[in-house]
């Protein structure tokens, strides 16, 4: 039809292998909501690994013999994979002897931690169960905290939260704060720099990333000790990493702006001592580009050394004489030396 928004999602050729395997087996994760060209996005890198899966809610609610589309689904989806479903009613299914099916609520803790005891770790676990926003939380979290490393923990139809007959409230209730908590916990370490009496559970440090798409949330399991650039310390495994990184890069393929960025992050790191020897190396290969020079400014202001920071900040200036704003700044740095002089 003439004016008619183009489509969104797959179609035809764009269709992902994931969208075609739901549709061959009547799940509704394509159909009535369009969930399976987010799910391809997430797990295509584990296809062919020993997954270990659990999806909570099977579907056909208290009908023993329907359900079941999305766990054949997963079967497909993952061929060394191993699936778990779990649902409040019994089931009769056979999906193949690599999905299994168990009955149980999804709030009981003793229930799901035995789940996970007897059949994980898990590697991905899928809430689409009651959707009732306080068994969302009380399941999270209690299989959270058991996910394989580098697990995704999925909550569907996060829609609930704001419906009124599932127990969601007008501002999200339950299900939005702990999307509120991912995205804090996600950034602890900026939250302490400016707390710095914050303190950070073992747990928030396994929340590695929070990413939200139309009624989906998913939150991954991983390392989450990444420094912020303002609490910056070579210690650190990933500063470190990023250091070797760096100077590897370098040793392979000097640039002025690679050597710049080394001694940033010595300097944010505290390490004054090896940013003077980058800055020596720069200097000598490259005396007169200005983002050596910059570096130089700064590590001379870093270092307590203002006279020699002036210099820097003079050769630079040099090199652009009609900027104001770097007259203005020489100026004012001229005028606090001449007054310390005195």
């Amino acid at each position: 039809m003439a004016g008619a928004p183009p489509a969104s999602g797959p179609s035809g050729d764009d269709v992902d292998p994931l969208t075609r395997i739901a549709l061959r087996h009547g799940t509704d994760k394509w159909g009535a909501h369009f969930y399976t060209p987010v799910y391809h996005q997430l797990f295509a890198h584990l296809r062919d690994k020993p997954v270990r899966l659990l999806e909570i809610g099977i579907g056909g609610y208290e009908f023993a013999r329907l359900g079941g589309a999305s766990l054949a689904m997963w079967a497909d989806y993952f061929p060394n994979g191993w699936i778990l479903g779990v649902d409040v009613y019994a089931k009769t299914l056979d999906l193949g002897p690599r999905v299994s099916v168990r009955q149980g609520s999804q709030d009981d803790g003793e229930f799901l931690a035995r789940m996970s005891a007897e059949h994980g770790p898990f590697d991905i676990v899928i809430d689409d169960g009651s959707h009732v926003p306080a068994h969302v939380i009380a399941s999270f979290n209690v299989l959270f905290p058991l996910l394989a490393d580098n697990g995704l923990y999925v909550i569907e139809d996060v829609q609930t939260a704001w419906w009124p007959d599932f127990g969601g409230a007008p501002d999200g209730g339950v299900t939005m704060q702990l999307a509120r908590a991912m995205l804090d916990h996600v950034n602890h370490a900026e939250i302490q720099v400016a707390q710095p009496e914050y303190q950070v559970p073992d747990l928030v440090k396994s929340i590695r990333s929070f990413r939200a798409w139309h009624n989906i949330f998913a939150i991954e399991k991983g390392d989450n000790s990444e420094p912020s650039n303002f609490a910056f310390r070579p210690d650190n495994v990933h500063a470190a990493r990023s250091l070797r990184t760096i100077k590897d890069e370098l040793a392979r393929a000097p640039t002025a702006t690679g050597y710049a960025n080394l001694i940033d992050v010595h300097i944010r790191g505290s390490n004054l001592r090896e940013a003077w020897h980058a800055l020596e190396e720069a200097l000598a290969r490259w005396p007169g580009e200005p983002v050596v020079l910059h570096a130089a400014y700064s590590a001379s202001l870093q270092s307590g050394n203002p006279t020699l920071a002036l210099e820097f900040l003079r050769r630079l200036a040099a090199l652009e004489p009609d900027n104001d704003a770097v007259r203005e700044r020489l100026r004012k740095e001229e005028a606090e030396a001449a007054s310390g002089a005195r």
